[in-house]
């Protein structure tokens, strides 16, 4: 039972107005049970545990619950050594695969090393290289900005950090943009030759 929020997926009620009384109108709210009148602050929506090798994850449910996503990426760790990590958007259940993505990336190491780079035509927004060895794995944080606002573009700020296949610690941000206007409704990540072994995705939406 949910009042005054989610609670878990056991049933689908919801409070909406506050009260400590379910209306008929209520008690039918619907299986999505993502009505949350009075959320403030950082919440969960939901995410994914790799526990087993898989080509890619794509999640397409729960980004139309807030304007500003905190995507988080946890002890990723890809199939071969120093391979790039990568996101696709979903457009209204479309994956967006053409050469549309706009993205600028700041790389530096440990070794004092740093590069600079963009591309107004990727086809795909890359996060970070990583080594595939002991404690050579993926992790970082996106923020994507009116993912469900189908009249604005979907914007995006990312920082993440790995170890290549030196043992070198690297540092990426990357910023950048879907620059038509449209409704974001999925993302797909996944490396760019070849699987990802283990790893976990969280999202959260900020009220």
């Amino acid at each position: 039972m949910a009042i005054n929020g989610q609670v878990g997926n056991p049933t689908n009620l919801s409070n909406q107005n506050g009260s400590s009384v379910l209306s008929f109108e209520e008690l039918g709210h619907g299986s999505a049970n993502n009505y949350l009148p009075n959320r403030k602050g950082l919440f969960f929506i939901g995410g994914a545990d790799i526990t087993s090798s898989v080509a890619s994850l794509s999640i397409q449910t729960g980004l139309e619950q807030a304007t500003v996503l905190d995507i988080r990426f946890i002890s990723l760790k890809p199939q071969n050594d120093n391979d790039s990590l990568r996101m696709q958007f979903y457009e209204s259940g479309v994956l967006q695969t053409g050469a549309i993505y706009d993205r600028a990336t700041y790389k530096q190491d440990t070794s004092n090393t740093y590069t600079w780079n963009h591309s107004s035509n990727d086809t795909a927004i890359e996060l970070l290289e990583c080594g595939n060895d002991t404690h050579e794995e993926y992790n970082g944080k996106m923020f994507l900005y009116h993912a469900k606002d189908s009249t604005r573009q979907t914007s995006y700020l990312h920082k993440g950090f790995a170890f290549n296949s030196a043992g070198t610690l690297q540092s990426y941000q990357v910023w950048g943009e879907l620059p038509q206007a449209s409704l974001v409704d999925g993302i797909k990540i996944f490396f760019s030759s070849g699987n990802i072994e283990s790893g976990k995705i969280r999202i959260y939406g900020y009220g």
